[in-house]
């Protein structure tokens, strides 16, 4: 009824079929239809019609009156709550990686949480982030190939794997030239099943290789700490040893041989990310999380 009443406001404020219909961008026959079915929903005329002019009957002078009225404040009410859905305020469920929310995230948030006053931020850690949506979460980091889902998600780029260890170990006992001589060196594994084997291109296939370990931990930035003590080779992502390679203190090995590097996302449920959803997304975006090339290009 609402469309059928700008119609009729505007027949009366152009005084013609003909000029309301090109200032809706619409057929005077639509125009023409749309006030004869605000005629029948009020089952009163509104409008006397002439081959020159029109003019409004007594309900229809009445009627017009109100519908500037309802009209208005229809669209004051549009404008009110789109600038409430542009607000950055509300509760916020993030789930993040134990060790990007430790190195990356939580140092850099007193600057978000400040531009953000009305925000309440839940971050919840761990290697199995996306488990958090079926508890009401809003966003999650998804370091890896997403799984079937009917989720929706922003890529942040591209991150990569290394076999990695301190130059205390490598002064002591030297560093691996090939994956098979892995076997050869003490080396530190994360507790996790589906972290148990390194994969390494060998002759242009994927190979994974177990390698003897002396301990498995069950957090990588524990892992990281043992490396740089110098306890052993791990199998860790770029983004926890970043700063270690920076320093000097962690060396990289076998590169030529890491397998190629993997997307890292933003999920969220909705289609679009609402306006904090993309406030966080726009805010871990620049922390260079996922600094590796794209494989494709």
């Amino acid at each position: 009824m609402l469309e059928n009443m700008k119609a009729f406001r505007m027949v009366v404020e152009c005084q013609g079929f003909r000029a309301a219909a090109i200032a809706m961008k619409l057929s005077p026959a639509m125009v023409s239809r749309r006030i004869e079915k605000l005629e029948f929903e009020v089952n009163t005329q509104l409008i006397k019609r002439n081959s020159r002019r029109i003019s409004l009957t007594a309900a229809g002078e009445q009627f017009y009156q109100r519908c500037l009225l309802i009209i208005d404040e229809y669209e004051s009410c549009l404008r009110d709550v789109k600038s409430l859905s542009n607000v950055v305020s509300g509760n916020l469920k993030v789930g993040l990686p134990h060790s990007i929310s430790h190195l990356h995230v939580i140092p850099c948030l007193k600057t978000f949480l400040e531009r953000y006053p009305d925000l309440k931020l839940d971050i919840v850690t761990g290697n199995h982030c996306m488990e958090l949506f079926s508890h009401g979460f809003d966003l999650a980091l998804q370091c890896g190939p997403l799984p079937d889902s009917n989720l929706y998600y922003s890529l942040i780029g591209y991150w990569r794997k290394h076999t990695c260890l301190s130059r205390g170990y490598a002064q002591q006992h030297g560093m691996p030239s090939h994956p098979d001589e892995l076997h050869k060196h003490t080396c530190l594994l994360h507790f996790d099943n589906h972290r148990r084997s390194w994969k390494f291109i060998i002759d242009n296939e994927c190979t994974e290789i177990r390698p003897h370990y002396i301990s498995r931990v069950s957090n990588s930035l524990d892992l990281c700490n043992m490396v740089h003590q110098g306890l052993g080779i791990c199998y860790l992502p770029d983004f926890t040893i970043k700063a270690g390679i920076e320093s000097g203190e962690i060396i990289t090995v076998l590169e030529e041989f890491m397998p190629p590097p993997l997307p890292m996302y933003v999920v969220h449920i909705n289609p679009r990310p609402s306006p904090k959803e993309q406030a966080f997304i726009d805010f871990i975006r620049p922390l260079n999380l996922a600094t590796a090339l794209d494989p494709a290009s």
